[in-house]
């Protein structure tokens, strides 16, 4: 028999977590939990005890309370990041639906809200933008952490690839001409290339480093980078030029600049795919809303079906 616990937000977010955790990756749990929790601490705050007596108008509550930014938050939330409360919100409630014992009338409280996605994540970088990060890193008075952080930057807008994946790369990883096996989600490998630039800033790193053994992004004490690390790094840039970064700056959209570049220069959308690690060819196709229409049709040029 169920129990008043059993409905209880907190109880039911970690139980919704525990079972996807046999087939999610680490870093997806813990996107899910940071999402997630937040709205259990708000539900506790209100006194909501049974995520089945959550109405519509408690979720526009919380994603207005969400919006305004957590404590050490830089500025309130752009609409890019309450959509992302949002969907995670419309996930667990469909998870609720599914697993608690719901009257015939329940509805999924997050149905019938709209939130305006954020252009920032289906545009690349301005050149701009682009220049001003490498001028805010060329300012470092550290060389192996401005060599490090300049090879960064580079290898992101060259190749495509994820936090995760950047994170994980080794020395040896790198190899013949840039090109570096990546290991994405559901743990499937692909070769991507940091180009020619970003082959020459690693390199340029490396020496300043000393040694070319473990992992590729190291600290200062020689230890691997972890993503509060590069996210550390990422608000140092912004905090000095907000004017600039008026979107905000992290990892996910220099893979978005990376693959809107791809199709730009018309490569195929099916190589764009492969490239980067999309399951679904009509993942790969919404990058293709940040280039012009005929742009879009040029380079998608019948790949699709």
């Amino acid at each position: 028999m169920a129990t008043d616990l059993d409905h209880c937000p907190s109880s039911l977010i970690d139980k919704f977590i525990e079972d996807r955790s046999s087939h999610l990756a680490s870093s997806t749990l813990e996107f899910y939990r940071g999402k997630l929790h937040p709205f259990a601490v708000w539900c506790e705050k209100h006194q909501i005890s049974d995520v089945r007596e959550i109405q519509r108008a408690n979720i526009s509550a919380f994603l207005a309370f969400i919006k305004k930014g957590r404590s050490g938050a830089p500025r309130t939330l752009n609409s890019g990041g309450i959509k992302l409360f949002h969907q995670c919100l419309k996930t667990f409630f469909l998870y609720v639906g599914e697993e608690c014992d719901t009257t015939s009338e329940w509805k999924n409280p997050v149905d019938g809200i709209k939130v305006k996605g954020s252009q920032a994540q289906t545009l690349e970088y301005s050149d701009t933008e682009v220049e001003q990060m490498f001028r805010t890193i060329d300012k470092g008075t550290n060389a192996l952490l401005r060599l490090r952080n300049r090879a960064m930057l580079m290898v992101l807008l060259n190749s495509a690839v994820r936090a995760s994946e950047l994170l994980s790369m080794n020395v040896n990883d790198v190899g013949d001409k840039g090109r570096v096996m990546v290991t994405g989600k559901g743990s499937k490998q692909r070769v991507v290339t940091i180009g020619e630039s970003g082959l020459e800033a690693v390199d340029c790193y490396l020496v300043e480093r000393g040694n070319r053994g473990g992992a590729l992004w190291q600290t200062f004490e020689g230890q691997r980078l972890t993503r509060d690390g590069l996210r550390s790094l990422f608000v140092r840039i912004e905090s000095k030029h907000p004017e600039v970064f008026t979107d905000g700056l992290y990892a996910h959209r220099f893979r978005h600049t990376a693959i809107t570049r791809l199709l730009r220069a018309r490569v195929p959308l099916r190589s764009v795919q492969r490239y980067a690690g999309h399951s679904d060819p009509q993942t790969t196709l919404r990058y293709a809303q940040a280039i012009d229409a005929d742009e879009a049709i040029t380079a998608i040029n019948d790949e699709l079906y």
